[in-house]
């Protein structure tokens, strides 16, 4: 998509105050946008090459001077300034990421945008081939779901209906990166996390969007287990067959035996 005008006036603001340094020798804009997708609500993520041993230190110094670009709010410097995550005085959102000669190639060249180039050094173009679930891929999401559905009856003992509710966000979300492993979605194609929507199918929605609403009670907490595992289950087992994955049938009876003796709750045979 084009960018809004909004998001053209950050970019190009950006790329003056890059191209005018002469410690800058290249820049790429990444993130969705760079990939030629994103939307109004996408903020502007630049790849920006350093010479070798400087990512950090030129990093450092733009985290120091993000005036330079636009009145901050916030500035956040990432790993040792690496990476600045910034938002504006309004509202708008970008980063700039530091990256050295030989960090070039873990980058994917159609997911970029030039904006520059000083030199020579350039992401190697890759040959793309298409995304497919791997059994060691569906088989950690199974047992990561398992052992957090079993870890309700710790938090139901001890009665800390607020934790449980993060432990059904968590299901939630392993659940969602289920469906995309069925999609056939890369995890370097999913984009930010406030964005799920343009890749999952309509009944995978449809299926997530008519959960049960969840309070911080007992009976809500239950319900959900229940309504996720009932989602969850089926869909990968599904997948584990699809990808050859050896389906981990002792671990998920002792959880179900283990929710059934300790809570009642008897989990949907998948």
């Amino acid at each position: 998509m084009a960018l809004t005008a909004a998001q053209q006036t950050l970019l190009e603001k950006i790329h003056q105050v890059l191209a005018a340094d002469p410690q800058i020798a290249a820049a790429w804009l990444g993130g969705s946008l760079g990939a030629g997708g994103g939307d109004a609500f996408s903020d502007v993520d630049l790849v920006v090459l350093t010479a070798a041993g400087a990512a950090s230190q030129t990093g450092q110094r733009y985290g120091r001077g993000v005036d330079a670009i636009a009145a901050p709010a916030l500035v956040n410097a990432l790993f040792g300034g690496r990476v600045i995550n910034v938002v504006t005085a309004d509202w708008e959102r970008f980063d700039l990421s530091f990256v050295e000669p030989d960090e070039l190639g873990r980058f994917d060249p159609a997911r970029l945008t030039l904006l520059f180039n000083r030199g020579e050094h350039d992401p190697a173009r890759r040959p793309t081939a298409a995304y497919a679930p791997t059994p060691q891929t569906v088989l950690a999401l199974v047992n990561e779901f398992l052992r957090v559905l079993g870890l309700t009856v710790v938090g139901l003992g001890r009665e800390e209906y607020l934790v449980c509710l993060t432990g059904l966000e968590i299901l939630r979300r392993l659940t969602i990166d289920l469906m995309l492993e069925e999609n056939g979605v890369a995890p370097a194609d999913r984009g930010g996390a406030l964005n799920r929507n343009p890749f999952l199918t309509l009944d995978q929605r449809r299926a997530l969007e008519a959960l049960p609403p969840a309070a911080a009670n007992r009976a809500d907490i239950l319900a959900n287990d229940a309504a996720i595992a009932a989602i969850f289950l089926p869909r990968a087992r599904a997948l584990a067959a699809r990808t050859g994955a050896v389906w981990p049938q002792a671990f998920e009876d002792a959880t179900r035996r283990h929710l059934r003796v300790r809570l009642g709750l008897e989990i949907e045979a998948a």
